[in-house]
């Protein structure tokens, strides 16, 4: 809980966003300012801030989702703003409320129940960002959308059913199983629902301990704040226009290297030695790595993300080209081993398109002190 004396900091971009945040709210922010002493905090440091332009413009929904911009891979849809006053003042996603979640990584889970403190969604495609920003804000009608950089690791469900196929039957047998006993209503096919799932899931932390999540300041590239989306869902409105203000955040940096799992399950000793290979032969088979190499672990994820060699070499690079994405290593490199790192380091090392990332007065991200 933060304390009266804590003093709010905001970047430009932070400040920029919450402005316009707050002008939605009709001048007061609708969650963790809605004190006076927070809304009164918030009026004198915008005041000292520098603001950002914001393109304001009434569209219409396809011309608004069109727009979204081609440069970058991910986009969160997000129903009402709470959301978004989280992820600026916590300066990550997946803060704040989020982390009450039950902590699962169960993949399979997720995709039929969406509720893990350890997973996020995000997606390719802006027209599937719509059915996330509307959700059920029928009377409210606000909304936002956020384009960003891949994470620092992440899992696409379409690939890892076809990967992990036991972590799948064993969730098929659950559903099966709530069903009957009463608990759940209708039978679904989890391999079904997998196949119709393009999201790119990002993986937050192997444990609630862990912070991978992606930064407010850095990875992402804009915010679209919507207001009338679910009006024109409804069929409220006979117009069907939304009003948009979009933000771009000018310290926006695409992350290096980016860690792809095809499954989140982790174990040792010989059954998951076996169950490893399993799934490195099936990924071999779809023609999703090499036949010399291995599927990387979640055992694999969390060394590189608690390497301080690997991270010092995300922190200080960024990309002229595009993110590189990291799905496999030579099957002779010990899972989660000091050689994994050296490997990878070698990967990051020999990349020509590596470059220092440039500082700027954005790299603060909006934050209580």
């Amino acid at each position: 809980m933060w304390k009266k004396a804590d003093k709010l900091v905001l970047s430009p971009f932070g400040s920029t966003v919450l402005s316009n945040v707050s002008s939605s709210y009709s001048g007061r922010l609708g969650t963790i300012f809605s004190s006076t002493f927070r809304a009164r905090e918030f009026e004198q440091t915008l005041k000292s801030t520098v603001l950002l332009p914001a393109k304001k413009a009434k569209v219409d929904l396809p011309t608004m989702l069109e727009g979204l911009p081609k440069s970058v891979p991910l986009h969160r849809g997000m129903a009402g703003l709470e959301e978004v006053e989280s992820i600026v003042t916590h300066g990550k996603f997946g803060a704040g409320k989020y982390t009450k979640r039950p902590a699962s990584l169960d993949i399979a889970e997720f995709i039929d129940k969406p509720k893990s403190s350890l997973l996020l969604s995000t997606s390719p495609d802006p027209h599937t960002v719509r059915e996330y920003m509307i959700g059920f804000q029928l009377i409210t009608a606000k909304g936002a959308i956020v384009s960003m950089g891949l994470p620092a690791v992440f899992i696409r469900p379409q690939t890892a059913r076809h990967v992990d196929v036991e972590l799948f039957e064993h969730y098929q047998k659950v559903i099966n199983a709530a069903v009957e006993l009463g608990n759940r209503t209708q039978y679904e096919n989890i391999f079904d629902l997998a196949h119709g799932n393009n999201e790119t899931t990002v993986i937050l932390g192997a444990t609630k301990q862990d912070d991978w999540r992606p930064r407010f300041d850095r990875d992402i590239h804009s915010i679209v704040l919507v207001e009338g989306a679910g009006r024109i869902l409804s069929g409220f409105t006979n117009a069907n226009t939304v009003e948009a203000t979009t933000i771009e955040n000018p310290g926006y940096s695409k992350r290096l290297m980016a860690i792809e799992v095809f499954s989140t399950a982790s174990g040792e000793g010989a059954f998951y030695d076996k169950y490893h290979r399993t799934m490195t032969k099936r990924s071999q088979e779809l023609g999703l790595i090499e036949g010399d190499q291995r599927i990387l672990t979640m055992s694999d994820a969390s060394a590189l993300m608690s390497s301080p060699k690997y991270l010092e070499l995300m922190e200080q690079h960024t990309t002229t080209g595009e993110t590189m994405v990291l799905q496999s290593v030579p099957r002779g490199i010990p899972i989660g081993s000091e050689e994994l790192i050296e490997y990878v380091a070698f990967l990051i090392e020999s990349n020509p398109e590596k470059t220092p990332v440039i500082p700027t007065d954005t790299t603060s991200s909006a934050r209580y002190s």
